[in-house]
This record gives structure tokens, C-alpha cells and sequence, in this order.
């Protein structure tokens, strides 16, 4: 399975650090996000080729940032043509402009993720969710945090692990189940995700198409009480930077 990468954001909630450096290079532990990320992706046997998608602003240091590193596996960055937070595409503008590009292989699914969550688990487990299923598959990080939850995609599950509700950013989540962004996309859900901005749903926060997606073909979580850290504000982002501290 090929991984698509979302880095076409331009992190307005963390100036000044972004004013001219994308938040996936800011450093954690030592190195950029971002290597903690591909990192955990070469580590698996389940992903053949990375997409990095950025926007005209950033991708010469995302260039730059790919031409100093040796990868396990091929990785190719590319430009949305974007040039402001006003005029990008959005999360889900972007995973189906890379699937325009023509050079990603989705007959066995697409591994969609965020550059800006650092997991603490083995992220390509869901792959193999999504092909023991044949369907589309998520982790759900169990969270008792109300204000983390708020800000995430919240899951509701059956007995059988598949999502049927499903809410981005919900004020009052109905379950413990927050979603971050690592999605292994089946067949199906790739050849869908046109269709969903054709519709002209939000293309923006990836949450979204799962939400539109649930009532249109199955998406199964694997569920997990270890930890997620989102970095999308400057708070956030020293207190991972603190954690990492602490653990090295």
C-alpha cells in the first residue's frame, strides 16, 4: 500500500515558529516530526511508496528536507501549487490531488495520515485491519480528556469494531473514541473521494470524508488506549517537545 502524507497546511495556529518553516520539520526529541513519522512507515513491510504533499510555499524545504535524508522507502514530495492558508485545497483537496497524479497504486487501498500527530504505537497497524477486512479502517484512541476530544474526529462503535457514527471536532462526544488522522483508505473508499468533493462537502479537516463515508461503505477501528499527540498549537507543541524531553 502507498502512503499519502498531508503537509499542504500552513500552521497559522503555531506563528511565529511556521511563519516560515512548515510545522511537520519543527524539531521534536532532537529531529523534525516528520522523521519521527516516516520512521515509524519504513519500519513496515505494508508500505511500498511515500507521497509528501506540500504547497508552493513549502516545498523547498521539504525538498531540501528529502535530499539530506536516505529512505528505506521511495519518497516523492509533491507541490499542491497552493501559495496561502487561504487558497489551499485542504486535506482531502490534496489526497485526491496526488491520486490525480497518476503515480499512486490504490488497488489495494491508499494509507492517508497527518503529519502533525506523533502516535506512540505502530500506526501502519490498521493496514492490515483494513485488508483482514476489506474495508476501510482507523485506530480509535481511547481518550478521557473532554477538551482533546473536542478537538478530534469521535467514533461510535458496534460490537464488531465498525464505525456508525462519527462526528469531526464534536462539543459533546458521544464516546470515549477519538480518531487521529491515519486512515488506511480501502479501494472503494479512494474511488469515493471525488465524488465526496464533488458534493462540495468540506474538504478540509480529514475527519470529514469519514464521516461521509461510514454511510457509503464500511470503516473499522481498531481500538487503542495508547497515546496520541496532536500538535496544533504552540501550548501543544512545547508539551510534546517536554514528553520527548523527558523520555530520551
Amino acid at each position: 500500500m502507498d502512503a499519502i502524507l498531508l503537509a499542504g497546511g500552513y500552521a497559522t495556529r503555531l506563528y511565529p515558529l511556521t511563519l516560515d518553516r512548515p510545522k511537520a520539520l519543527l524539531p521534536v526529541g532532537g529531529k523534525p516530526i516528520l522523521n519521527h513519522i516516516v520512521e515509524k512507515l519504513e519500519r513496515s513491510d505494508d508500505i511500498e511508496c511515500m507521497f509528501l504533499v506540500t504547497n508552493a510555499k513549502f516545498v523547498r524545504q521539504f525538498s531540501e528536507w528529502a535530499a539530506n535524508r536516505q529512505f528505506a522507502r521511495p519518497m516523492r514530495v509533491l507541490n499542491d501549487g497552493t501559495a496561502s492558508n487561504e487558497t489551499r485545497l485542504g486535506a482531502i483537496g490534496d489526497v485526491q490531488f496526488v491520486l490525480g497524479h497518476g503515480a499512486v497504486r490504490s488497488e489495494e487501498g491508499v494509507f492517508v495520515l497527518g503529519t502533525d500527530n506523533l502516535a506512540r504505537f505502530d500506526i501502519t497497524e490498521i493496514v492490515r485491519l483494513a485488508w483482514a477486512r476489506k474495508a476501510s479502517a482507523v485506530f480509535a484512541a481511547c481518550m478521557d480528556d473532554l477538551e482533546r476530544l473536542r478537538r478530534m474526529g469521535v467514533a461510535v462503535l458496534d460490537e464488531t469494531g465498525r464505525i456508525t457514527e462519527f462526528e469531526e471536532k464534536p462539543q459533546h462526544p458521544k464516546t470515549r473514541y477519538a480518531v487521529p488522522p491515519f486512515y488506511a483508505y480501502s479501494p472503494e473508499a479512494v474511488g469515493l473521494v471525488g465524488a465526496y468533493l464533488h458534493e462540495g462537502n468540506n474538504p478540509d479537516a480529514p475527519g470529514h470524508f469519514i464521516e461521509w463515508l461510514i454511510h457509503r461503505s464500511p470503516v473499522y477501528a481498531c481500538v487503542t488506549d495508547q497515546s496520541v499527540y496532536d500538535i496544533g498549537t504552540l501550548e501543544a507543541y512545547h508539551a510534546v517537545c517536554r514528553r520527548y524531553e523527558r523520555e530520551t
